[in-house]
């Protein structure tokens, strides 16, 4: 695959099995996609401590990804997490929203 792969810590690099697995979708250096990446970073780092794994797919690069999930715009970020999937359309600003729908402290849907 041509997609860019990023981790949010070292320690769940290679590991399946962290908390959250996520698919950033994004436009190459567009201006809400560089936002929605050190936004991710950032949500990553204060409130999972790097317990997920973090996959970045330009559809610049490769946009086969981008169909076969159904994403048509981006940024768009997919989160798996044991048995459910949620879908962030945007560049990831608003926080409470984010928290929320990522079902951790903080946010109000």
């Amino acid at each position: 695959m041509t997609h860019e792969a990023k981790t949010a810590s070292r320690r769940s690099r290679d590991d399946p099995s962290a908390p959250y697995h996520m698919r950033l979708f994004v436009a190459g250096e567009e201006t809400n996609s560089v936002i929605a990446r050190a936004e991710l970073s950032r949500i990553c780092e204060e409130h999972l401590k790097g317990n997920c794994r973090i996959e970045v797919i330009d559809v610049l690069k490769d946009f086969r990804p981008a169909l076969r999930e159904n994403i048509l715009v981006t940024p768009a970020l997919i989160v798996e997490r044991a048995q459910s999937r949620t879908v962030i359309f945007g560049n990831l600003t608003d926080k409470d929203k984010v928290l929320a729908a990522l079902q951790i402290g903080g946010g109000q849907s």
